[in-house]
């Protein structure tokens, strides 16, 4: 039945929710952005907004509520959905993710969405109906799913179902398709995610469906029934999402160094980055690196969050060839001077050592995968951004040869 047309015109006030509770209220007036906590508010809505009796005033959308609002593909859907009945903006996909959204805030408005039943992971990896899956699931889950940034078409999906009428319901699970742009976006992420796990990198769990459409990842901010705090560096940075390309991976480590103070959680920044670097992957920007914490008042458990939306895009003729954030002034991908030059500038002295570790486990792996049939140009590209990474050299780099364990630096020309 469609509930739509019972909708107000208008979403404003928003407020805003931790798990303690009702923090504050966001509203929109005259084209500014005003967020004030409650005189008796227990918890910080963010690691960059603390508690205080002045609102927080913008001209944009703070940052921390920017965080999952959608982009792409799912806003367009949606807005093509929903503007007859109300005013479409950030407003309303804040009103909409309800509990539903990535990290520890939820929202509350005069808007209720039902939430829908469940589908299974089986049933997912399993898929064998003609329709296309992530089609059906788009047509289930596209009000719930308001909740996750990014331009890739994703949902939030339910995985339990709705036993008791009016228990909260929250999807377990992000499913992941490339549409039309992206031939094996999919199999693209699976490949490179199994490679980073098997580098012994922290990675949430995740499948790929059986016709190789969906990449299914487990949510990795709820822990036993809990939400985690999680905040991406561009919050952090207190960035605009618009903004995610604008900044360098000194500044990510720099970020990781400053809130967490930890010497094993800047070596793993460096895994990140390398790893992405290893793999060609161009989308490692400001969004796709966060902070997690067990409690914000005061901060408990503050550490990097696994690594995820690794693929690589220079398989892509339509994608840019370069690194989302600069490294060492510069876009271009970087070869193995380069970066362990970065490693060693952060802080990681066995950055080179490190580097010849993670690129002869992805060589490896690469070697002894026996599904390339289904892209193989993926496997091309994956041997080329490798050899790359650990040349001394970017002039005409061999990608076809079958390196040593213990090896020295090549020098390719």
């Amino acid at each position: 039945m469609n509930t739509l047309h019972r909708w107000p015109e208008k979403i404003n006030p928003v407020y805003v929710c931790t798990p303690g509770g009702q923090a504050g209220v966001l509203s929109f007036e005259r084209g500014s952005y005003a967020f004030s906590y409650q005189d008796n508010s227990g918890e910080d809505i963010s690691l960059t907004m603390p508690a205080q009796v002045a609102s927080y005033n913008s001209g944009a959308l703070h940052p921390v509520f920017q965080m999952n609002i959608p982009e792409g593909y799912v806003r367009e859907r949606l807005t093509e959905k929903l503007r007859r009945y109300v005013k479409v903006n950030d407003m309303l996909f804040l009103a909409l993710q309800q509990h539903r959204g990535i990290g520890r805030l939820s929202y509350k408005s005069d808007l209720t969405v039902e939430t829908k039943d469940y589908d299974s992971l089986e049933s997912l990896v399993n898929w064998n109906s003609r329709e296309s899956a992530f089609e059906y699931l788009l047509d289930k889950y596209l009000l719930n799913t308001s909740a996750i940034s990014g331009v890739q078409p994703k949902l939030l999906v339910n995985t339990k179902k709705n036993s008791e009428k009016g228990t909260l319901v929250e999807p377990e699970l992000i499913v992941k398709s490339g549409g039309d742009d992206y031939e094996h976006l999919a199999f693209n992420e699976f490949v490179c995610m199994s490679i980073a796990k098997t580098c012994g990198i922290s990675v949430p769990e995740f499948w790929i469906s059986g016709n190789r459409e969906l990449f299914i990842m487990k949510r990795f901010d709820r822990q036993n029934g809990h939400a985690l705090g999680m905040e991406d560096f561009a919050v952090l940075m207190k960035k605009s999402g618009d903004d995610k390309y604008l900044g360098s991976y000194e500044h990510v480590a720099k970020v990781v160094q400053l809130y967490t103070k930890d010497i094993q959680q800047v070596h793993d920044i460096f895994d990140y980055v390398a790893i992405s670097c290893l793999l060609g992957n161009g989308d490692a920007h400001l969004k796709n690196f966060s902070l997690l914490y067990d409690n914000i008042s005061p901060v408990q458990g503050l550490r990097l969050s696994p690594l995820y939306d690794v693929v690589n895009t220079t398989v892509y003729e339509t994608e840019s060839h370069d690194l989302a954030l600069k490294m060492d002034k510069s876009r271009e991908f970087p070869n193995r001077d380069r970066l362990v030059r970065y490693g060693k500038s952060i802080g990681v002295e066995s950055a080179a050592t490190r580097l010849e570790e993670l690129a002869d486990i992805a060589s490896d792996f690469i070697n002894q995968f026996d599904q390339w049939s289904v892209f193989p140009e993926l496997k091309t590209a994956l041997q080329r951004a490798i050899t790359r990474a650990v040349s001394t050299s970017n002039v005409n780099v061999r990608f076809d040869v079958k390196r040593h364990k213990k090896r020295k630096s090549d020098r390719y020309t």
